[in-house]
């Protein structure tokens, strides 16, 4: 091969590279999508200004996404995984890693205020996801769980229980295993049960279980307003819900989950409205008492 031909191909693969590396690297920050979306929710992403968050929207690595008082989305993960963020809060997709061929991953998330809910999918069966806040770090295995950080008056207000903790964390196992550590040591929730963070030195209480109030409040923090519709034009209807396949039980090995809430069902197939019509129906069923969350279960 002669010179010339040597740098001809040299050049070459210097384009080459140019054009696909950014390409890939691009592909490779991508966290996850935005499943529904109320007004007003934006992201930031690093060395990026700040956008309006639409149906459809990539959320990258490390990107901030807050919402507003009246605000709330819906980030979808490749694992089906799914992270409802509530009104006037703040979180951080730290780090997500998943490989669909042998079904493991990483998953870490930082909150610095408001009220998320966490939705398992498969990386939460294999390695467990992480979401991370000032006072402590909470690992979830197999499930779905709520956090509330700080403690609003609304909140306070619900249950007795919550007095004396307005500085700190609400942590709430809906279902699965949920496990919160901080320097002083860690406890275990089961589904139904909950407990207080409320420094990163302090001593976590013991589980004690949720009440309906509390959880009313966290759904209707992360679910679409009566007036609201998840980033759609119309607002869904029974027949989209039943036609997309919501409300169905869910078999989700190891553990075997009837999907009575539609937690799992927001991902499960249908468009945007269906997503958005599975939300109200979780609201009004935990308003009603929810199996195997209130005193005396």
């Amino acid at each position: 091969m002669n010179r010339r031909v040597r740098s001809y191909l040299a050049r070459f693969l210097t384009l080459l590279l140019s054009i696909v590396a950014p390409t890939a690297l691009v592909k490779a920050q991508n966290a996850g999508r935005v499943g529904a979306v109320n007004p007003d929710a934006t992201g930031t992403q690093p060395g990026a200004g700040t956008r309006m968050l639409a149906i459809g929207s990539n959320v990258v690595y490390k990107e901030k996404v807050e919402t507003s008082p009246m605000g709330s989305t819906q980030i979808m993960f490749p694992d089906q995984s799914t992270l409802n963020v509530g009104r006037n809060s703040s979180i951080v997709i730290d780090e997500f890693v998943y490989d669909p061929n042998a079904g493991t991953g990483k998953m870490v998330a930082s909150v610095s205020r408001g009220v998320l809910r966490f939705v398992g999918g498969q990386i939460s069966h294999t390695a467990g996801v992480t979401v991370n806040t000032p006072v402590g770090s909470l690992g979830i295995r197999g499930g779905v769980a709520s956090i509330v950080y700080p403690l609003t008056a609304e909140f306070l207000a619900s249950d007795p229980q919550h007095l004396g903790n307005a500085k700190g964390e609400l942590v709430i196992c809906n279902v699965g295993t949920c496990t919160i550590k901080n320097n002083w040591g860690t406890v275990t929730l089961q589904p139904g049960f909950a407990t207080y963070v409320t420094g990163p030195n302090d001593p976590i209480p013991d589980p004690f279980r949720i009440q309906d109030a509390s959880l009313a409040i966290v759904m209707t923090k992360v679910t679409s307003g009566p007036t609201q519709t998840g980033g759609v034009p119309n607002s869904p209807t029974d027949q989209m819900t039943l036609r997309d396949g919501f409300g169905k039980t869910i078999i989700t090995s190891p553990y075997s989950v009837p999907d009575t809430l539609g937690y799992f069902s927001i991902f499960d197939g249908g468009n945007s409205a269906a997503k958005g019509k599975s939300q109200t129906g979780q609201t009004g069923q935990v308003q009603g008492g929810s199996p195997g969350y209130g005193p005396g279960h």
